[in-house]
Order: C-alpha cells, then sequence, then structure tokens
C-alpha cells in the first residue's frame, strides 16, 4: 500500500475507534446519570419519610413524657385531697400511655440504637405507671397512709427522672438521623444534576464529533479493502522471499562443498609458503561464505515454521565452555578479552544442543567484532522463577535506543559497514528464532559508550530427565517435527487440587516441582473443580472440604455419581486429624485422606499410589510453639532443592503473610456482625494457610475459632478473635527469622531485571 493511503487508512481507523469510543463513554454517562437521579429521588422519598417519621417519633416521646407527668400531677392532687377531679386526668394518663409506647416502638426499629434503648423506655414508664395505679388503688380502699408511705419513698420520682432522660437522648438520636438523611439526600442530589450536565455536555460534544468523523467512517470499508489486498501481497512476496532464499541457499551449498572439500584434500599436500596463504584465504572466504548460507536457511526455515529440532537435556556449563573456547582465537585476534562467569555443573536447561551453542557463538561473535580493542566480553548464567538466563555482557560502542528496535530486522546493520565490520545483519534474527523456537524469549539493552546486554532464557530440565541423560538414558521429549517449539515433558500423572487458600495451593506447587512426573491444575471453587473434573478426567484429584461455594463432602458425592469421573480416585485435604472423621470419609468413597500441613514423601507417596497409604494417626496434629518444627524442616528442604529454591519459599512466605492480612480482616469483621457462619469459613482458610508455611499456635487458634464459630458459641469466638492478630505477628517475626535468607531472596528476585 502507498505511505499516503496507508497514513489515510490509518487515520480513519482512528477516528472510527475515537467516535465508537466517545459512543459508549456518552451511554456511560448517560446510564450513570439515569441512575443517580433514581437513587437521589429514591433518597429523597426516603428523606422525606424519614423526617416525618421523625417528626412523629418525637412528638409521640413527648407525649408519653406527659402524660406520665399529667399521671404524676393526678396522683398527688388525688392522694394529698382525696378530690375525685385529680383522678381522671391520671387514669386517661395511664390508658394513653400503651397505644404512644407502640407508635414508639414501631419508629424504633429502623435504628439499633433506638431499638436497643426502647425496652428500657418502656419498663422505666410501666414501673412508673405501676406505682401510680398502686397508690390510687390504695387510696380508693382507705389505705391512704400507706399509698403516702410508698409516694414518700421517692422512687417514683427517680424513675421519672431516669426517663426523662433516656427520652432525651432517643429524641437527639431520631434528630440525628433526620438531619443525616437531608444530607445524604442532598448530597445525592447534586451528584445527579451534576451527572445530568455532564450527560448533556457528552452528547453535545459526540454529535459533533460525529459531524466531523461520518465523511471518513464511510471511505473506511474501501481503505479495509485496500489494505487487505496489500497485506496479501505482502504475504506472497514474504513467502516467495523466503522460499527464493531456501532455493539459493540450497544451491549455493553444492559448489561451496566442492570448494571446501577440495581445498581441504589441498591442505594435506605439500605447499609453497605463498601457495598455503592462498589457500588460506580461500578456505576462510568459503567458511564464512557458508556460514551466511546457513544463516540464510535457518532463517527461511523459521520463518516458514520448518525449524525441526531435537530438544533434551543439555548441561550449560558445558554449552557455554565450548562456545567460549570456539571464541577464542578470534577474540585474541581482535585483542577482546573473553570471561565466564561460574557455572553449576549441575545446571540443564531443555534445549537443542547444537541450536543452543550457534545461538551463544552469534551473541558473543557480535560481542567481540563491536567491541573496542583491549575491550572485554563477560558470559553469565543465572537461574530464575521461571527457567536459566544467559547473558552476554560488552564493553562495546553500544547502540542507541532508536536504533534497538531495528537491530532483530533480517539484513539490517546499522552503521557497521562504516565501521569496516564484515557481517550480514541475521545473527540476531536467526538467535532470536532459535531461542523463540526452543520455547525461550531473547532480549537487548544498551547504552551508548558503556556496552550492550544481551540475554535469553531458557526452560530448565528436570532433575529426573538429567539424572536419565547422566545414566544414559533418554528422556520423554518430543521427537522431531514443526511443533517442537512447544515440546514439553510429559506428566505420567494428572492431579487435579480443588483448593481455595492460595498458601496451600503454592505450597503443593512448589512439592509437586521436584517430581518431574505428576502435572497439576488447580480448582478454587467445588464447581469448577467439578467440571475441570469431567473435562481433563485426571488420574486423582485432591480436594479440601472447605470451598467457598460447596461442602468438600458435597463434591466428593457428585464425583463419585458422574459416570464420567466414579472411576477417579479421590484424596481429602483437611486439617481436621481426627481419625473418625478420616474412617467416616473414606466410607463415603474417598480414596484417602491427608492432613494439613503436608508431609511432602507421604503426599507424593498418596499421589502415586492413588490415594494410599494412609495418614498416621497423629498426624497433622497442632503443637505448643510458634512454629510447627516439622513443616519448618520441609520448608527448609524445599528451598535447597534447586528445582524450588529459597527464592520461591521466600515469595511463598510473603504471599501468606499478604493473604492471612486480608483473611484476617474477613474474620473480624464476620466476628463484629456476629456472621459465625462466615467467621467459621475464614478462620479455616487462615488455619489452613497457617499450617501451609509451618504456624503452631496461630492455626491452633484458628481452628479453636473456626470450631467455636460453627457451634455458635459467641462468646468464645469473641474471645479468640481478640487474639489472632498478635498470634499472627508473633507467627511472622518467628517466620521472619527463621527464613531470613529465603525472604531476601524472594525480595532480591523481584527486584532484579530477570525476575520480569
Amino acid at each position: 500500500m502507498p505511505e499516503r493511503q496507508h497514513s489515510d487508512y490509518g487515520r480513519r481507523r482512528g477516528g472510527v475507534r475515537l467516535l465508537v469510543m466517545l459512543t459508549c463513554l456518552v451511554v456511560l454517562v448517560d446510564i450513570a446519570a439515569g441512575v443517580l437521579t433514581i437513587v437521589s429521588n429514591r433518597r429523597s422519598d426516603s428523606a422525606r419519610n424519614t423526617v416525618t417519621a421523625g417528626l412523629a417519633y418525637d412528638s409521640n416521646m413527648s407525649a408519653i413524657l406527659q402524660a406520665t407527668l399529667d399521671a404524676e400531677t393526678g396522683q398527688r392532687g388525688y392522694l394529698l385531697t382525696g378530690d375525685q377531679t385529680y383522678l381522671q386526668p391520671a387514669k386517661n394518663a395511664v390508658k394513653r400511655a400503651p397505644p404512644l409506647l407502640k407508635a414508639v416502638r414501631s419508629g424504633s426499629s429502623h435504628d439499633p440504637v433506638l431499638r436497643r434503648d426502647y425496652p428500657k423506655l418502656v419498663a422505666l414508664l410501666e414501673a412508673r405507671l405501676k406505682e401510680i395505679v398502686q397508690t390510687v388503688d390504695l387510696n380508693e380502699r382507705g389505705h391512704r397512709a400507706q399509698a403516702l408511705a410508698i409516694v414518700r419513698t421517692g422512687r417514683g420520682n427517680r424513675i421519672t427522672q431516669q426517663a426523662r432522660i433516656l427520652t432525651a437522648s432517643m429524641i437527639r438520636r431520631s434528630d440525628g438521623l433526620v438531619s443525616s438523611a437531608r444530607r445524604s439526600s442532598h448530597t445525592g442530589q447534586v451528584w445527579a444534576n451534576r451527572a445530568a450536565i455532564a450527560a448533556y455536555v457528552a452528547s453535545g460534544v459526540l454529535l459533533l464529533v460525529m459531524a466531523m468523523l461520518i465523511r471518513d467512517y464511510v471511505r473506511t470499508e474501501s481503505a479495509r479493502r485496500a489494505s487487505r489486498e496489500a497485506q496479501l501481497e505482502a504475504e506472497r512476496l514474504n513467502l516467495a522471499k523466503s522460499g527464493f532464499l531456501s532455493r539459493v541457499s540450497h544451491e549455493l551449498r553444492t559448489p561451496l562443498n566442492a570448494i571446501l572439500g577440495f581445498g581441504q584434500l589441498l591442505e594435506r599436500d605439500s605447499l609453497e609458503q605463498s601457495q598455503r596463504e592462498t589457500l588460506d584465504q580461500m578456505l576462510a572466504g568459503g567458511r564464512h561464505l557458508l556460514a551466511i548460507v546457513d544463516d540464510l536457511l535457518d532463517l527461511s526455515r523459521i520463518e516458514a515454521g520448518e525449524l525441526r529440532l531435537s530438544l533434551e537435556p543439555v548441561q550449560v556449563a558445558d554449552a557455554v565452555g565450548e562456545a567460549k573456547a570456539l571464541m577464542g582465537h578470534a577474540a585474541g585476534e581482535a585483542a577482546v578479552g573473553v570471561r565466564q562467569r561460574p557455572v553449576n555443573v549441575d545446571l540443564y536447561v531443555r534445549a537443542d544442543r547444537k541450536r543452543l551453542l550457534q545461538v551463544l557463538l552469534n551473541l558473543i561473535s557480535n560481542a567481540v567484532k563491536y567491541n573496542r580493542r583491549g575491550g572485554n566480553v563477560v558470559i553469565g548464567v543465572a537461574q530464575t522463577p521461571s527457567g536459566v538466563r544467559f547473558e552476554v555482557v560488552d564493553s562495546g560502542i553500544g547502540i542507541s535506543a532508536e536504533a534497538i528496535e531495528r537491530l532483530f530486522t533480517p539484513f539490517e546493520r546499522l552503521d557497521a559497514p562504516s565501521r569496516g565490520i564484515e557481517g550480514t545483519g541475521l545473527g540476531l534474527a536467526v538467535a532470536r528464532g532459535l531461542v523463540e523456537a526452543m520455547g525461550g524469549t531473547l532480549g537487548l539493552s544498551s547504552e551508548e559508550g558503556v556496552g550492550t546486554t544481551v540475554w535469553f532464557e531458557l526452560a530448565r530440565s528436570s532433575a529426573e530427565d538429567t539424572a536419565m541423560l547422566r545414566l544414559g538414558r533418554t528422556p520423554t521429549l518430543a521427537a522431531s517435527g514443526p511443533d517442537e517449539r512447544e515440546a514439553v515433558l510429559r506428566t505420567a500423572i494428572s492431579v487435579l487440587y480443588i483448593e481455595d487458600n492460595p498458601s496451600n495451593v503454592r505450597l503443593v506447587e512448589k512439592i509437586f516441582a521436584l517430581a518431574s512426573d505428576i502435572g497439576l491444575s488447580v480448582a478454587r471453587e467445588g464447581a469448577r473443580g467439578l467440571a475441570l473434573a469431567r473435562e481433563q478426567s485426571p488420574d486423582l484429584i485432591l480436594l479440601d472440604l472447605h470451598l467457598p461455594d460447596m461442602p468438600g463432602e458435597q463434591v466428593l458425592s457428585a464425583l463419585l455419581a458422574d459416570r464420567l469421573t466414579e472411576e477417579i480416585p479421590v484424596v481429602i485435604v483437611s486439617a481436621d486429624a481426627s481419625p473418625v472423621q478420616a474412617k467416616r470419609l473414606r466410607a463415603a468413597g474417598a480414596a484417602g485422606y491427608l492432613t494439613k500441613p503436608f508431609d511432602i514423601d507421604q503426599l507424593l507417596a498418596a499421589v502415586r499410589s492413588g490415594g494410599t497409604p494412609s495418614v498416621a494417626p497423629d498426624a497433622g496434629e497442632d503443637g505448643d510453639g510458634v512454629l510447627d518444627t516439622s513443616t519448618v524442616g520441609s520448608l527448609h528442604m524445599l528451598a535447597a532443592n534447586p528445582a524450588v529454591g529459597s527464592a520461591q519459599i521466600g515469595e511463598m512466605l510473603a504471599t501468606f503473610r499478604h493473604d492471612a492480612d486480608g483473611m484476617l480482616v474477613g474474620v473480624h469483621e464476620a466476628v463484629a456482625e456476629g456472621n459465625l457462619v462466615a467467621a467459621a469459613r475464614e478462620a479455616h482458610r487462615l488455619a489452613g494457610g497457617a499450617g501451609a508455611v509451618g504456624s503452631g499456635r496461630f492455626r491452633t487458634a484458628c481452628k479453636e475459632l473456626e470450631y467455636h464459630a460453627s457451634e455458635a458459641h459467641a462468646a468464645e469466638a469473641q474471645a479468640l478473635d481478640r487474639r489472632l492478630d498478635e498470634l499472627l505477628d508473633q507467627t511472622w517475626e518467628a517466620l521472619a527469622a527463621e527464613f531470613a535468607a529465603e525472604l531476601r531472596a524472594a525480595s532480591i528476585s523481584a527486584d532484579s531485571p530477570s525476575a520480569s
């Protein structure tokens, strides 16, 4: 496509995208304005109702207090004078009190404070009216002295005073609710007005933009068709180019083989010095041309997706050492020092050995060629959470940020010809293609005048395959073919883990990383676990009993009732180490029962044996210490294992602390709200995570809280809830001291560029 046409097409597409975005924005603003208006109207109605109810409430409260005072006045007048005219107001006040109290009860129902105070007010008024009725009755029956004695005790006055104070407090509370409702209604109305204004403005802007873009929008389709035709033409030309390069490369190899072959035969003859120098130059030129032809062939195969690889465990130290040795002569001639950082001899990567060596040679060759005389090249290897990272660092001329984007374009050499540096510009493009074909990634960073760092990362080879290689046996790797760039180790056992606790999931992932014969998939809800079990038909299912959407026992029943999953062994994992619980679940159909915290050997043995062996009766019992020594020892073993490493254990511990803080908030809120079902669920999740990292006292407290909450023991649950923050701090302090090196390694890994 011509440049101008391409630019017009891009501009039109940009206009269409802008139009769609603006339309969506206006619709969202209109919806928000409508929602805010509805909410505002409801708030206004609610506020008016609250104000009306509040005024009625205040009136009823005042009427109750006045009725009490009227009854007291009638009582005293009647007792002192015996005049029946005083008695009638008192009796009327007593009759008015019950309906007024009923109205006050209705007005108190919407607020917890008023609901709390209402029974107190009723008790005070009933006591006061009861005394009034009692003294009037005594006086009517001729026991005036006895009635006056009751009045003189002053108890009635004290009750009346308490009723006045409580009534005033309840009226203030009601007035506060009325004021809050008015403020809420006003705020909602303000936001609704603003949203309406925003909707009008956005609609106007949309109409204006639509008027500006409608003409370009009509022409977009024709531009799209032209662009598609140009793309198809470019793809056709690219395929033709790849085919041409492949054919030419093959044609060039035939005469080159003859030239180099006869040249090597001539080397064996007795030649004069001048003849030998000529022959050396001829062979050097032929080998250089052969390298170019090989790069062209590799490039065409990579672009066509036809590169054939033989992936196997390759010893990193051996490959790096060989590449360094092969570049020794060229580096010496360029006066560039090449050194290699120490590499663990037990470190292996999954790669094609020949192609890995080719990538290393390409990168080291570039580092030497584009260096300065007296410069240095450093080859380094480091393990990362996702694999093995190779780095080639030089102290050369460096590359500008703008030029880096062009480096991986085939035949792009930047300013190399002007510097007298030989090459074709294929090295980096081929290296990146080879690394990606082996399932890795390659990148580059540089600073002008300082130097360049080229890195690539490949997957680590499993410990089992490495051991098989040392014994001369063939690992279970994919064979040759176009799809080898996606080749992975085949797992002998597939496991589905249904668990919602992140710490437990991470721990199981690390444990299974020790065994190359186990593959793991995870479902965090029971329903999702049932679906995955039907789709994947795993060899074994690990099932937690406490899941967010359904009980684990219900999941077990569903698995056993489904013909697609009834034959899959299900191993229950739980923090409950009760033999009765284990026996009950085995009787329900579980193939095994494991307790948290996990014993690594026992877990692996259970998976490999389809659910057996059984757990020891005392497995999973909590200790009295801050940390569980058995689990701590297991975590240290994982940290020392190269398949897991210190950084990953530190990361798991840091994740536990982060997740525990969040779950602890959920426990506190559930206990405070009296939602003991939610409190039990959150406490169970918290106990599971605590067990995974080896917590002792904190996990015990969580399990106790779970028990009391599930049994509706509110007081005990509240008492335990108040201890959890302190116990978590103690646990984390002990973990930070015990695993200081692991947490430090995790922090370094997170901060390093390779971690990204």
